[in-house]
């Protein structure tokens, strides 16, 4: 009986947090799937997988993953390669501390005046890029100007933890720069890597905002997002369609998240600090 009042003034101060768990996130989770297997907002009968079905053939939203997808595929490795270099070559030359401040500086730049100032750049005139095919570069550009400096200070925290005589005693046995990048720094940043992945995708679907200053409810096709396709579904009063469509969005990005908690525990089983 002690044991259990003892467990129990535990838990009473996650009560509080637990509640709030359970009223903005589950409640609304399963909300979320209700309604993807009715008939329509104001008709809840059940249709199975009916909405499913019809969201994979609706030309709004395979334009808007396509993109997407795309997106994340071009986005993400540059970023993580550009932000991993930037903290590499920060954490050997050890420049003057500005150089670190004019990397970091975007990320507390008002989204407002970026993208203001990318849409006088790229966006008017007659170099207006913005609405031809070539949109997407922008974006892409945008959003690794905006996000490098979150991932440079997680990659320079990384780097700071490795061990100076693990690196010192490579170059004593004669190892090449490249082979000290393959063979010491990745997998020692390996974890380090993983969160900025996450954190990544994470700011990657933040790009809607930047598009949505620029160009609204409405943008280049090119450039077109699956949060552009939500929020218009959500103005329609559509819930059916925008839930379906969260749904399978949601889906796709527990698969990328996997895949570097994945790299990150395969790395890991790599440097002995798994069994």
């Amino acid at each position: 009986m002690r044991k259990i009042l003892k467990n129990y003034r535990g838990v009473k101060y996650i009560i509080p947090s637990l509640t709030g768990f359970l009223i903005l996130y589950l409640i609304p989770l399963f909300l979320v799937l209700k309604y993807s297997f009715q008939k329509s907002s104001f008709n809840t009968s059940f249709v199975g997988f009916d909405n499913y079905i019809n969201i994979v053939h609706n030309k709004s939203f395979c334009l808007a993953m396509n993109n997407t997808i795309k997106f994340v595929i071009i986005a993400i490795p540059l970023i993580i390669v550009l932000s991993f270099l930037l903290a590499l070559t920060v954490y050997e030359t050890k420049p003057p501390k500005f150089v670190s401040l004019f990397i970091i500086l975007p990320m507390v730049i008002p989204s407002g005046s970026i993208a203001g100032f990318f849409k006088e750049a790229f966006g008017s005139g007659t170099n207006n890029i913005l609405e031809t095919k070539y949109a997407m570069i922008i974006v892409v550009f945008l959003y690794i100007w905006r996000n490098t400096g979150y991932n440079f200070i997680i990659y320079l925290a990384s780097f700071s933890k490795i061990d100076r005589g693990i690196i010192e005693a490579s170059e004593i046995d004669g190892i090449s720069y490249l082979g000290k990048i393959k063979h010491i720094f990745i997998p020692l940043t390996a974890p380090g890597t993983a969160f900025v992945g996450i954190l990544s995708i994470i700011n990657s679907f933040k790009i809607f905002k930047d598009i949505f200053i620029i160009q609204g409810e409405y943008p280049n096709p090119s450039i077109y997002m699956m949060q552009h396709f939500l929020n218009n579904k959500f103005n329609f009063l559509k819930y059916e369609e925008l839930t379906t469509a969260a749904n399978i969005f949601t889906l796709m990005t527990l698969i990328l998240v996997f895949i570097f908690l994945r790299i990150d525990r395969n790395y890991a089983r790599k440097v002995g600090r798994l069994k």
